[in-house]
């Protein structure tokens, strides 16, 4: 019996040890990725302390300074090697549902926008946090927008939850409130709604509308780290 205690001991010790070093190795390898985005575009030359000291307290901290959001995407870049959504390619031009689409969904990769919170849901348990995020950059009361509905857990969106953003007034236009980090699954563009009575009865037959600047884009959240004020 002592010797079976001592065998179980023994694994769970070689698994602790064994996560531990591919969590040791993989902070190495952002911290390294860092060090070559930064010698790249800047020049400078870092150690992998200093890399790994700044990803610590980025994630530990979860805020950051205006004079700093540069070096925070640099870092999630690091950490994720996400996709900027809106993509450039887009930009000043005609936008077309299929570019949209082929963008966000060709790889399974991460997606980094910057977004406006819309509202929290929770669904038999199941909670969903909803942004918007603008299709063109120059166009600041975001009539042309996307609307993001991302599934999370509690703990992700805790920190929104007991410390909310003030109600954007609609007159300042979009808002840049959080850097978010997340995996896109589908995609659509909204075609038609139904309008309801206060019974939450349908009124009369589903209504066609155009708006083919506006699109439900569906996915996961992975990260979200508040937009300096």
């Amino acid at each position: 019996m002592f010797l079976k205690k001592l065998a179980g001991i023994s694994v769970l010790f070689m698994v602790v040890i064994f996560f531990s070093s591919c969590n040791q190795n993989q902070e190495g390898k952002t911290a390294e990725r860092y060090i070559e985005m930064m010698k790249s575009s800047t020049g400078k030359t870092i150690s992998v302390d200093e890399a790994k000291e700044m990803l610590k307290k980025l994630e530990n901290e979860k805020k950051i300074r205006s004079d700093e959001i540069e070096q925070t995407m640099n870092l999630l870049k690091a950490k994720y090697d996400y996709k900027i959504f809106p993509p450039a390619e887009v930009q000043g031009k005609a936008i077309f549902t299929y570019m949209i689409r082929d963008y966000l969904l060709k790889d399974e990769g991460n997606i980094l926008f910057i977004g406006q919170l819309d509202d929290i849901t929770n669904e038999e348990g199941q909670f969903t946090v909803h942004f918007f995020s603008q299709l063109q950059l120059s166009d600041w009361r975001a009539r042309r927008k996307a609307h993001f509905h991302l599934r999370c857990s509690f703990e992700s969106i805790e920190s929104i939850i007991n410390n909310s953003p003030d109600e954007p007034q609609v007159s300042a236009g979009f808002q840049k409130q959080y850097f978010v980090i997340c995996k896109i699954n589908e995609i659509h563009r909204v075609t038609s709604y139904s309008l309801f009575n206060s019974d939450n009865e349908r009124t009369g037959p589903e209504i066609l509308v155009d708006t083919p600047n506006e699109y439900q884009i569906e996915g996961d959240l992975v990260e979200i780290i508040p937009y300096p004020k």
